[in-house]
């Protein structure tokens, strides 16, 4: 065979392969085509079903909508693709990080279907033993600075001794750390209760520091309000905190089994450090705006 026949034979291939690739249609599963690539039922099924779409929605509207918001996105992917965005080092670095939490994430999923639901007795139990997140619920209303951790926490005691939350503000002031003045709430429900306990002993306007989305936030107590929580909902709330509680001891077992059987080789100066001295670190994508330190997931009460 010829070079010259050879070529127009490959170059006869990669046409007709252009060629089908445009030829994909719209029917089946696949609900639209955007430059011969397809969006099928299933995507477009759960991205639907991520939304709070009340019942009396117009069902084909939502669908359409979503539909073509989908579209739009695919045809923004192509123009970043056709730029090269998808080989950019930035893109790739959070492109293998969202692509591992969404993994946890649907490893946690997994996990949890695993979890039994306890039986009455034990949710009863769990109620009664938490009546900050029940039955004596309440919301404080609390004014507070809010500044970033010093390089030296030291520096803090200085903080000690300070009785009002004006006095704190003067002390910070001729230390020349900045801070902001807001106001924020404390749901007696997300806090440990150990800290709670602590917080609510404080004599009345007396400030405290905690730690928040990585920042540190002084607070004083101006006034409360109660939160009521029915009884059919708290039972609910309760059966899902005691099943999350469970579902997290068992991801730490696993983590730790995982970490036990792991060769893990660090670079000097990377070697883990004493997690008693580690700073807190906030969650991921967590604003510096928070109230207050948030311990066990509660949800709220409506």
């Amino acid at each position: 065979m010829s070079l010259l026949r050879n070529v127009s034979l490959i170059a006869l291939a990669s046409v007709s392969l252009t060629i089908a690739g445009c030829q994909k249609k719209a029917e089946g599963q696949v609900v639209a085509v955007v430059n011969g690539e397809e969006i099928t039922l299933t995507e477009l099924n759960a991205e639907i079903s991520e939304l709070n779409v009340p019942e009396s929605a117009d069902k084909e509207l939502v669908r359409s909508r979503v539909l073509q918001r989908m579209v739009d996105r695919r045809l923004l992917v192509q123009a970043a693709k056709e730029a090269g965005l998808d080989r950019d080092p930035e893109y790739l670095t959070q492109e293998r990080r969202m692509r591992e939490q969404l993994l946890v994430n649907m490893y946690g999923r997994k996990t949890m279907d695993t979890v039994k639901v306890p039986d009455a007795a034990a949710i009863d139990r769990y109620i009664s033993e938490r009546p900050n997140a029940f039955a004596e619920r309440k919301r404080y209303v609390l004014n507070q600075l809010q500044m970033d951790p010093p390089s030296d926490p030291e520096r803090l005691k200085e903080l000690e001794s300070a009785k009002t939350l004006d006095e704190v503000a003067s002390r910070l002031t001729a230390m020349g750390i900045a801070f902001e003045r807001g106001r924020g709430t404390l749901d007696t429900a997300v806090v440990a209760p150990q800290m709670l306990e602590r917080i609510e002993a404080l004599p009345d306007g007396e400030p405290f520091i905690v730690p928040a989305n990585g920042k540190l936030v002084v607070s004083v107590i101006t006034g409360s309000e109660a939160i009521p929580v029915p009884p059919e909902q708290a039972r609910q709330i309760a059966a899902q905190a005691m099943r999350n509680e469970e579902l997290n001891k068992i991801g730490e077992s696993r983590l730790k089994e995982a970490k036990a059987q792991a060769k893990i080789e660090y670079q000097p100066g990377y070697e883990p450090k004493d997690d008693a001295k580690a700073p807190a670190l906030p969650a991921p994508g967590a604003a510096g705006n928070a109230a207050a330190p948030v311990a066990p997931a509660v949800p709220a009460a409506e």
